[in-house]
């Protein structure tokens, strides 16, 4: 059955809106999305076909002005209100047909979306099942990669499950998320590591609820080079020049580091994206769980255009350091480079600062 988004956006309110000509611009520009939960951005749509009158009105978190109480809370909503609706391949499936289609439709080439890998063992569906039913949700001309998500203390009940999705070929990569302040257990040290020599992609949560010293222990002990959130990184100096230094690159999510209340976030205008970005750090941006915040990615390149000052040759760079992460072959990383290029020429702006912004020198 075909969904149309057009009724769910009729039902939010925008948390950003900009003049036609600049939304013209950052949908036509290409881009990524690097940080994007599935289940977690579950339409309103399919939700409210399965119960119309819980689903009849917004919820609250849609709003602009809503902010959660804590981690707790969100986490709480998230099980509460999608985490049922995935019961076969054929959810996955119809969520990532609609998530997927509202990336493209503001000009994302390439996505990573994170599944919660635990949700799959109530699935009759076998995982490299749900995988191909996610993959195939892809629209024409997007790429898709696809993460196992999984909590701190997963292991006990679930290692069973986790050693198996190391083996699976349509699986890109392994996250670490749920709530950072849980205890670390030395599973993940083994696990990560091992997925990397499998050739997957490993990427981890991190400075979002736990301060900077947390950051730097992920690294030092799972290895990545991809942290997702990592905001809290501006409370260490040094932490910001080693990112920088190593090209380690932070996917930030800004919307949901406001709705989420995040220490050093009051406001967007106080987000320390800015402060990161001119250190030299790779940062993206990106929507994290659409349905728990209200939000759309183009949201994101207006709010930092709009409360922090980023220029369009800059909104560019950040777009560039999504594609320079892509898991892509050289071929077709060069022709989104190329595609890229191409935008920011006939968009007239300063290629100095869009390829060359947001290197660390020093």
């Amino acid at each position: 059955m075909g969904y149309s988004s057009s009724r769910s956006i009729a039902m939010r309110i925008p948390h950003y809106t900009a003049s036609a000509e600049f939304t013209r611009f950052v949908r036509t520009m290409p881009k990524t999305e690097t940080h994007l939960h599935l289940e977690g951005s579950t339409p309103i749509e399919l939700l409210r076909e399965l119960e119309p009158e819980r689903f009849s009105a917004p919820p609250p978190f849609w709003s602009p002005e809503f902010r959660y109480t804590s981690f707790d809370q969100f986490m709480g909503l998230y099980d509460e209100y999608c985490m049922n609706f995935y019961t076969s391949a054929q959810r996955y499936h119809d969520a990532a047909k609609i998530v997927l289609a509202t990336c493209a439709e503001q000009g994302t080439r390439y996505v990573e979306t994170s599944i919660h890998l635990p949700g799959l063992a109530a699935v009759n569906d076998s995982g490299p099942e749900i995988l191909a039913a996610i993959r195939q949700a892809a629209p024409p001309g997007m790429e898709v990669r696809i993460f196992a998500g999984m909590c701190h203390n997963d292991y006990a009940m679930h290692g069973e499950l986790i050693e198996a999705a190391l083996g699976w070929d349509d699986l890109a990569g392994i996250d670490l998320h749920g709530p950072e302040y849980w205890r670390m257990e030395t599973w993940s040290i083994d696990v990560w590591h091992r997925a990397l020599a499998a050739g997957k992609s490993t990427k981890a949560h991190a400075g979002e609820f736990m301060p900077a010293p947390f950051v730097r222990w992920i690294l030092d002990n799972l290895g990545v080079r991809r942290i997702e959130h990592g905001v809290r990184s501006i409370e260490d100096p040094e932490l910001v020049r080693h990112l920088a230094r190593q090209r380690i690159t932070l996917d930030v999510c800004p919307i949901s580091n406001v709705k989420l209340a995040v220490q050093g976030v009051p406001s967007m205008a106080a987000h320390p994206i800015r402060a990161l970005f001119d250190a030299g750090v790779p940062v993206t941006i990106n929507s994290d769980d659409t349905f728990f915040f209200g939000n759309r990615l183009e949201e994101e390149y207006f709010a930092l255009h709009q409360e922090l000052g980023f220029s369009k040759a800059e909104l560019a760079r950040i777009a560039l350091n999504g594609i320079e992460i892509a898991l892509l072959s050289p071929e077709k990383k060069q022709a989104l480079v190329a595609e890229w290029r191409a935008f920011v020429a006939a968009e007239s702006l300063d290629l100095a600062i869009a390829e060359g912004s947001n290197r660390f020198v020093g």
